[in-house]
């Protein structure tokens, strides 16, 4: 499935509690560089056990303006592929149905 956000920051209900997208940075190393690359996840805000804990959304990006273009134009999640038990299931099938979400397959 294709969606996009009409808004950031974005914010949406989960049967887990309170998430918000996010846009995060983080070093990556390889042997021959030091990359330091960006990246989309829905993260739990509220207080309790899951407080901070990330879902990564969007692929790797050299930068910032890039994953939140890829955000408000378009990306691809696919709740299907995780058990439906799993919390990526349950924060990615929120994720879809929530209200300012824009499904791109219809």
């Amino acid at each position: 499935m294709e969606i996009r956000l009409t808004q950031m920051p974005f914010k949406f209900q989960t049967p887990d509690g309170l998430m918000e997208v996010t846009v995060r940075s983080g070093n990556q190393q390889t042997k021959a560089e030091a990359r330091h690359l960006f990246n989309a996840s829905a993260a739990f805000i509220g207080h309790g056990p899951r407080a901070l804990e990330r879902i990564q959304l969007t692929p790797n990006a050299a930068s910032h303006s890039e994953v939140m273009k890829t955000l408000v134009t378009g990306f691809k999640v696919n709740p299907a592929a995780h058990d439906k038990d799993s919390l990526n299931y349950r924060v990615l099938s929120a994720l879809c149905t929530a209200q300012g979400v824009v499904d791109l397959d219809n």
